[in-house]
């Protein structure tokens, strides 16, 4: 079978007269099979040359091969023309939204650099972080081979004593692998570098495995143990007068060389040089395409990935701080299953929890008993405080812990009827939780009282909480720390706002530097849309911070943005799991989920019901910004929240809660015609906004066309639209009756999974 390659790429003449089988776009068009895609990042500055040389080797296969060619855009190429650049080439923009079955990343004569110094080294960074989700198999070669083993497992190159120049003998460490099948027990390859990677280095490395050295010239081949990874070193796809051009080039430059080893006949220059490594190099690509692209990869090229999702949240990591919530503590069950979660993975090093949650129905959580309890005089707040003693009770029996729970409930008791102790008493669910877990675990036990500090103005204290927080951790092998309050500059407890434990699970993953946040639950992650209004809506495997804040901001019943900001400002993931079930994956929340798969396209459907437009209408409105600040002045003065502005030529439409102007929307019209005499004002009531929100919007027409397409046919009319400023939500508004329909409508569209 044909290697397809480009109209006209120079490449066709030179193959076509060595009998190569290359097929142009145009011949291919009549094939009814699907080639491999192949793509090539060409590093090298001679890039005609290397485009005919791996072009030669990948279409001396029986499989057919369709051949894409990517430049770095942070990196001009000075040895090769702009025309050519242009018509063959394109940049990562361009494709990152493509699969490819295989890549080759090649070298590049920059190994003397640093790799942070390489002037497009963050560009290749994004790139082979891609290349793990969107490429089946990837090639590395010679510095691209030592560029990816330092990005993907850390190893270092070493500089050699002096350049490696020649064509060596190999061996194979790893006889029975499919990459070198068919090869002779000893075969050449041409090689020239200045640097190296250590076997040591490598050898320390689980996922790696050497496959193929060379006394001389060290190792060769090294692969991944998912096959996904190819690594090499030497140059077999060398014409037979590379070495020998490279070497009158150091000449040249008065470099002084060395003669390139067991390259020229008695190591004379003036001779013809000896081709050792044609048929080993063949074999090792036909073998390549072969076994670790054609025979693995999904023939549905848009599935190339990883092998499951799992391995986004399976990925091994030193440090993880994990929050149970109280549906996850609320008995002594729960709390095994949470102790069984935590001795699972040694990297659970930090641990926060809540108060216990409610076991049924009709049971109540320990944190509403507790503020009942703090707010109730004498005789009720003991009856209160008798029934939560019971509750730890037989928590602590259920649990073999060994705890005073009576001496604990007699220092509960002597804060009651004491205002100024209010919150230490709400407190005391979570900080009792914290301590049988650090009991029943064997892990540390750390108060946040003492160690989470908030300011004056109960604002939490990054600064004095990593001072004292985390000099605590870094002597724990593993602590249990009490959600949901802090300690005032005073030394006084105060309680959290909305979604308390939240904000002290990120803020402990954050002074800990944790690699990934985990927060555990009743759910198996973020769900698509409410299940109050759909039946089993999917989860949501990934989603972004963004997309969660939008979600959050109508209504969504998601994690509230104030609840995760220490992470998010350091970027640490966040992963929603489910006690219950934990071997599910649950959402993973990130920055930029680009790189990560996902099988929908929106991350979730909200909305509210109650809200009320008032659409102003004056000829040239757009071009008199004074009047429309003046107008919304008007609101603002009022303490009436706008939550949402849709500007025309001619109209500004206002979108506020119905609740906030009931009692003066004669009044606001008012104000406002006297802004606006000549104009229009139309008021529309029990309005419904519905936001549709995916990273995808932005660059997918198709999604808006399919959210109207959905409500238009079961009928319902769009009374407004906005596509957000960061193009990740569209919002329809829609009749209130409409709502429930009209959400059950868009789910069922998006709830298809591709």
């Amino acid at each position: 079978m044909p290697i397809k390659v480009p109209n006209n790429l120079p490449a066709i003449e030179t193959l076509t007269a060595e009998n190569v089988f290359v097929m142009t776009d145009t011949r291919a068009m009549t094939q009814d099979i699907r080639p491999l895609q192949i793509l090539i990042l060409n590093l090298m500055p001679t890039k005609i040359d290397t485009e005919t040389q791996l072009t030669r080797l990948l279409g001396n296969t029986p499989l057919q091969v369709e051949l894409e060619l990517l430049q770095t855009s942070t990196h001009k190429a000075s040895n090769t023309s702009e025309e050519h650049m242009i018509a063959f080439y394109k940049t990562f923009d361009q494709i990152k939204h493509k699969y490819y079955d295989g890549m080759i990343i090649t070298g590049a004569p920059v190994e003397l650099l640093e790799f942070e110094e390489v002037e497009y080294w963050d560009e290749l960074c994004e790139i082979m972080e891609w290349s793990k989700r969107h490429v089946h198999s990837t090639f590395h070669i010679c510095w691209g081979a030592q560029a990816g083993l330092y990005y993907h497992y850390g190893i270092q190159k070493r500089k050699l004593p002096k350049k490696l120049s020649g064509v060596y003998r190999h061996t194979l460490d790893y006889k029975r692998g499919m990459l070198f099948r068919g090869f002779d027990d000893e075969f050449y390859v041409p090689h020239s570098r200045n640097t190296t990677v250590d076997r040591e280095d490598v050898e320390a490395v689980p996922e790696l495995k050497i496959i193929s050295s060379s006394e001389e010239a060290g190792i060769y081949a090294i692969k991944s143990e998912n096959d996904r990874q190819i690594f090499i070193m030497g140059h077999s796809e060398y014409d037979p007068d590379t070495l020998q051009k490279e070497y009158e080039r150091d000449k040249k430059a008065g470099i002084n060389p060395d003669i390139p080893c067991n390259y020229f006949p008695d190591d004379d220059d003036s001779r013809e040089p000896v081709v050792r490594w044609r048929s080993c190099a063949n074999l090792l690509y036909s073998n390549w395409l072969n076994y670790f692209v054609y025979q693995t990869t999904q023939y549905d090229i848009s599935q190339i990935r990883d092998d499951s999702l799992a391995d986004i949240f399976r990925k091994k990591v030193d440090c993880k701080a994990a929050k149970f919530g109280g549906t996850s503590l609320a008995d002594a069950e729960h709390f095994k299953k949470c102790a069984a979660i935590i001795a699972e993975d040694p990297a659970r090093k930090y641990i926060v929890v809540s108060a216990p949650g409610k076991r049924s129905d009709t049971d109540e959580k320990v944190t509403d008993l507790l503020i009942a309890c703090a707010g109730a005089k004498a005789g009720a707040a003991e009856e209160i405080l008798s029934k939560i003693q019971s509750r730890y009770k037989v928590l602590v029996r259920g649990l073999g812990v060994k705890m005073d729970v009576d001496a604990e409930f007699a220092e509960i008791r002597k804060a009651l009827g004491d205002e100024t102790r209010r919150d230490y008493i709400i407190s005391r669910g979570e900080y009792l939780n914290a301590k049988i877990l650090a009991a029943f675990t064997g892990y540390d036990f750390i108060d946040a009282q003492g160690s989470i500090f908030l300011d004056s103005q109960g604002k939490y204290d990054e600064e004095t909480t990593r001072n004292h927080l985390g000099k605590v951790m870094k002597n724990s092998g593993g602590a249990v720390i009490p959600g949901f309050y802090g300690t005032m500059p005073d030394g006084s407890i105060r309680t959290f706002s909305r979604g308390g434990s939240d904000i002290t699970g990120a803020i402990v993953a954050a002074v800990a530097g944790a690699d990934i946040y985990e927060n555990w639950t009743d759910v198996s992650g973020l769900l698509m849309a409410d299940p109050r209004i759909v039946d089993n809506p999917l989860t949501v495997s990934v989603i972004t911070y963004k997309e969660l804040r939008e979600l959050s901001y109508m209504g969504a019943a998601v994690m509230h943005e104030d609840t995760i900001f220490p992470v998010v400002k350091l970027e640490i993931p966040i992963n929603i799991r489910n006690t219950n079930r934990p071997e599910d994956n649950g959402t993973l929340i990130v920055k930029n989920a680009d790189y990560y798969p996902s099988n929908l396209s929106v991350s979730g459907i909200s909305g509210k019901t109650g809200y009320t437009t008032i659409l102003v209408e004056r000829d040239r409105m757009n071009e008199q910004p004074q009047l429309r600040a003046e107008i919304l002045d008007i609101f603002a003065e009022r303490g009436i929240a706008v939550k949402n502005i849709l500007s025309g030529i001619d109209s500004l439409n206002i979108i506020v809660h119905e609740s906030d102007v009931k009692d003066c929307e004669a009044e606001l019209q008012e104000e406002i015609w006297a802004k606006v005499p000549s104009g229009n004002i139309t008021v529309t009531r029990d309005v419904a906004m519905i936001a549709v929100v995916g990273r995808e919007l932005g660059t997918s027409p198709a999604i808006a066309v399919r959210v109207l397409s959905a409500l238009a046919k079961r009928g319902i009319n769009v009374k407004l639209i906005d596509h957000g400023a960061q193009k990740i939500s569209l919002m329809a508004g829609v009749d209130g009756a409409d709502y429930v329909t009209a959400v059950q409508a868009i789910y069922t569209e998006f709830a298809k999974v591709e």
